[in-house]
């Protein structure tokens, strides 16, 4: 009788034991569905990052589904920071440059790998740096790639019209999954 007690005793202690580690321990399953800390929704379920910490720069209108910005202020060759509210609601933090070629480009001010720490980037000569890990990207280079540490594309190429900058709500939808 004793051999059979200890027998059924391991087994419900190895259950007990199996139930705490799969109920208690975090394999990263757990928490899988839940927002980070700086992430809430907003009433039509879209997710909203609240503590945004890179350059939020100027707000500009999205009007008849597009931005435009007067040409002149690029032509300093540095990066300006803006951010825009899209149809839906989602906010956008971008920057718009003129490259040494001529070239207007915009890109989100983040990047696929470090946006969840919400910093940005910040201009250094002919780069933008990463303010998270520091990797630096051409502004020739700038929304010509997808993924990886560079800026999230917008446009590598903007059109200009009647000496504005003409940016499609389209383009800075692209972006949106980095903040929102």
């Amino acid at each position: 009788m004793s051999k059979k007690f200890l027998i059924i005793s391991i087994v419900l202690f190895l259950l007990a034991v199996g139930y705490l580690i799969a109920n208690f321990v975090d394999f990263g399953e757990n928490n899988k569905n839940q927002l980070p800390a700086n992430q809430n929704t907003n009433n039509n379920g879209s997710t909203i990052v609240s503590d945004f910490e890179g350059e939020k720069g100027e707000k500009v209108e999205l009007t008849d589904g597009q931005i435009e910005l007067e040409i002149e202020m690029f032509d300093d060759g540095l990066a300006h920071y803006y951010n825009t509210k899209t149809s839906k609601g989602n906010i956008v933090y971008f920057f718009v440059l003129k490259d040494k070629n001529g070239v207007y480009r915009a890109a989100a001010n983040a990047c696929q790998v470090c946006f969840d720490a919400q910093m940005g980037f910040r201009q250094e000569g002919d780069y933008m740096v990463c303010e998270t890990c520091g990797n630096k990207y051409p502004l020739t280079k700038i929304a010509t790639e997808k993924g990886g540490c560079n800026p999230g594309p917008i446009n590598p190429n903007l059109e200009v019209e009647n000496g504005k900058v003409i940016i499609k709500e389209s383009d800075v939808k692209e972006v949106v999954g980095f903040f929102n």
